[in-house]
């Protein structure tokens, strides 16, 4: 929402098409999504029960490469629009009035607190350092840092039951949505059918492919996370290869790690709501915006498949 108001208006204006501006929108997302706030990553660590930093630590060698990828490909992009504009002008249909999307929006200004943002900016990497470093788990680290900054901003007990009563309504989704997942990974592990799963998911994969299980992860987690949701791959599909990854002597962090290299193309789903939302700001077709941007995804998951294999958070082969 913030890049698309920013940069829409920008675009419009020199003749560039928004699909160029989805699409580096889109590409960004798909490799910052591997944060351990962003989802997958907290999805993935919490089905396999292991810790998010031992999956999102060693992936950072590979998130920065794959940073410097999106940024070439807004290049290559750029320089393509450059040349389009020069040889047959600014596209007369995109030279369009800015309009709110929502007349009746009202910017809110109660909350902000611009005379605290120094002390804010240090909090914040304060605890993005804790984070990396793995001090505490993730969720203490979460609630200190937003015990901190509450008492900090928002000193009083009516700010803060404004301020808690503002975002409930998202707060209780996502709690609710974590506790269903718990149920679900426990039914499936208590009455042992990820085992029985497990084995013939084991059964299915041909003897030559078993010791790579980890590469056939990362290239199952693209189709999968792009037919169906993240709930369902992450908390139904995972726990099931790595079940399997076990018995070839591949860790549970490593298939996780594996797992997440398809978000790029996820993103691409009809399936994701944040992605109907940016069309829509843009103001191009869904399945213009798939067909420009999947090849740009593809080639971000193998840039950041390779440069996990590169840096062995990844393993080609296991260990079994």
């Amino acid at each position: 929402m913030i890049t698309s108001a920013a940069m829409l208006p920008l675009y419009r204006r020199l003749g560039m098409r928004p699909l160029v501006l989805a699409c580096v929108t889109m590409l960004a997302g798909g490799v910052m999504n591997i944060l351990p706030w962003g989802g997958p990553t907290a999805r993935a660590a919490s089905a396999l029960g292991i810790d998010v930093s031992t999956v999102f630590v060693p992936m950072i060698p590979a998130m920065i490469v794959g940073a410097a990828w999106v940024l070439y490909v807004a290049w290559r992009l750029g320089i393509g629009e450059r040349k389009r504009v020069a040889l047959s002008g600014p596209d007369a249909s995109q030279v369009l009035e800015e309009e709110l999307a929502n007349p009746e929006f009202v910017e809110d200004v109660a909350h902000r607190r611009p005379d605290r943002l120094v002390i804010n900016a240090l909090l914040t990497f304060a605890l993005l350092t804790a984070l990396i470093m793995g001090v505490l788990p993730l969720p203490v680290l979460f609630m200190l840092g937003f015990a901190i900054a509450v008492l900090l901003n928002y000193p009083s007990t009516e700010e803060q039951k404004a301020l808690l009563s503002r975002h409930a309504g998202n707060v209780l989704a996502v709690v609710g949505l974590i506790f269903a997942a718990g149920v679900f990974t426990g039914i499936l592990s208590g009455t042992k059918m990820v085992d029985a799963m497990a084995e013939s998911v084991i059964r299915l994969v041909p003897t030559a492919l078993g010791p790579h299980l980890a590469l056939v992860t990362g290239v199952l987690s693209v189709p999968f996370t792009f037919l169906i949701s993240n709930d369902a791959f992450y908390f139904g599909v995972l726990p099931i290869l790595a079940k399997a990854g076990e018995v070839y002597g591949i860790t549970a962090a490593e298939m996780a790690r594996a797992a997440l290299v398809g978000q790029p193309v996820h993103l691409l789903s009809p399936l994701v709501p944040s992605t109907f939302l940016l069309v829509g700001l843009v103001g191009v077709d869904f399945d213009d915006h798939q067909g420009y941007t999947l090849k740009w995804a593809l080639g971000s998951v193998l840039v950041l498949l390779l440069i996990g294999v590169l840096t062995m958070v990844i393993p080609v082969v296991g260990r079994g």
